[in-house]
């Protein structure tokens, strides 16, 4: 690991600051106009501009365009924002592109200074309204000038070992954060691509996927940083290779793309896939997990035997015999093992047999489905009292 910080990164901070064209109102300025803030385009909820940005907007563009190219060669080190960790292989190509934005920074603040004083003007006539305030809280153009800085700084890094420790476990633990910096502006990237109005329609053309080719270019760069940058690296490539390679990317295929960088975009859940991969699984498989149905078992039917019913001979109204059928009947245990069938009972039709004067006072008689001709079902209520059997 130690090779990594020694030979491998190199460390550069950028420092590029400009004039934000706003101030802040005192009491003062607000008691002097009265109280009251006029309505004003250049006037803002606790702000003042008074200067347009459009006056600094190639300086804005250039520190922009330094950043930019740096989190595409590196990460964001130290817990920094100016910060980047780079390969040290790639130090001269990016000290060429941060010279070459330099002299554009000095030309764009030469330009400033020349103009300043125009701009200002321009900018006080477009708001007439807040003309009062506007030139109260006038930063002059030497004040303005020197908040327009352009600085960097090429370090290297070692790790502090405390008592105890040895410098291998302190260099682990840098290498081991830069990783997590790595996926973390990966899934930063992905966020904003997600929110691409092109993602709300569903339908997206080939320059969307520009900005998952940069991450893989990038990744590939670091992977040194964590043994699983080379998996992700892995899936995503996979994934794409099912797109389309011309035209709009829509349908399933966009489908695919869209469950992408929604993965891509969360941390753990690109790590994760990167696991997965790494472990042999397919990448299709982890980006669409095959959801697996437990095998439903064949019903169990259990017959029930036949049953004897005595009826007690006591009306003369009982002289014809009703039928009433049973149909089969699933019984649900109120509570089933998973790995158990459900359980039907298959009832035996009962009927009542006719009784005949002279047949004993109690009679058993035994059900026989076979004999028993079509019954007619009545209502409950046409059922005499005595003759119902439930």
């Amino acid at each position: 690991m130690q090779d990594v910080l020694n030979e491998k990164l190199t460390l550069i901070s950028v420092n590029i600051a400009t004039f934000s064209g706003y101030r802040r109102a005192t009491r003062d300025h607000i008691a002097a106009l009265g109280g009251n803030l006029p309505t004003s385009a250049a006037i803002t909820e606790g702000s003042i501009k008074v200067f347009p940005c459009d006056g600094t907007k190639e300086l804005q563009t250039v520190r922009r365009s330094v950043f930019r190219k740096l989190q595409a060669h590196g990460v964001r080190a130290l817990g920094s924002q100016n910060v980047f960790a780079v390969l040290t292989t790639d130090l001269s190509e990016i000290e060429t592109e941060i010279e070459s934005a330099r002299k554009e920074f000095e030309q764009n603040r030469n330009d400033l200074d020349t103009n300043y004083e125009l701009i200002f003007q321009a900018h006080v006539a477009a708001n007439p309204e807040a003309e009062t305030i506007i030139r109260s809280l006038k930063v002059e153009r030497a004040t303005a000038l020197s908040k327009c800085r352009f600085s960097t700084d090429v370090f290297k890094i070692a790790p502090f070992v405390r008592p105890g420790q040895s410098v291998d476990d302190g260099v682990e633990g840098m290498v081991r954060g830069l990783g997590r910096q790595l996926y973390t502006e990966i899934a930063s990237d992905m966020l904003k691509l997600l929110k691409n109005d092109a993602f709300e329609k569903q339908r997206v053309g080939q320059k969307t996927l520009r900005p998952i080719k940069a991450a893989i270019q990038k990744m590939e760069k670091l992977a040194f940083l964590d043994d699983s940058v080379n998996s992700a690296v892995s899936f995503v490539e996979t994934i794409l290779a099912t797109l389309p390679i011309e035209g709009y990317i829509s349908g399933q295929y966009f489908a695919t793309l869209e469950r992408l960088v929604e993965v891509m975009s969360d941390v753990d859940d690109l790590v994760n896939a990167a696991g997965k991969v790494r472990n042999g699984i397919a990448a299709c498989d982890v980006l669409f997990p095959q959801v697996v149905h437990a095998a439903t078992p064949a019903p169990v039917v259990v017959a029930v035997q036949e049953v004897a019913i005595a009826i007690p001979a006591t009306d003369a109204q009982a002289l014809s015999a009703e039928v009433v059928p049973v149909v089969d009947v699933v019984v649900a245990p109120v509570a089933t093992p998973a790995d158990s069938a459900p359980l039907v009972v298959v009832l035996p039709q009962i009927h009542v047999a006719s009784l005949l004067g002279g047949v004993p006072e109690k009679v058993i008689v035994k059900s026989s489905p076979a004999s028993i001709p079509a019954g007619i079902l009545k209502p409950r209520s046409a059922i005499k009292p005595n003759s119902l059997l439930f």
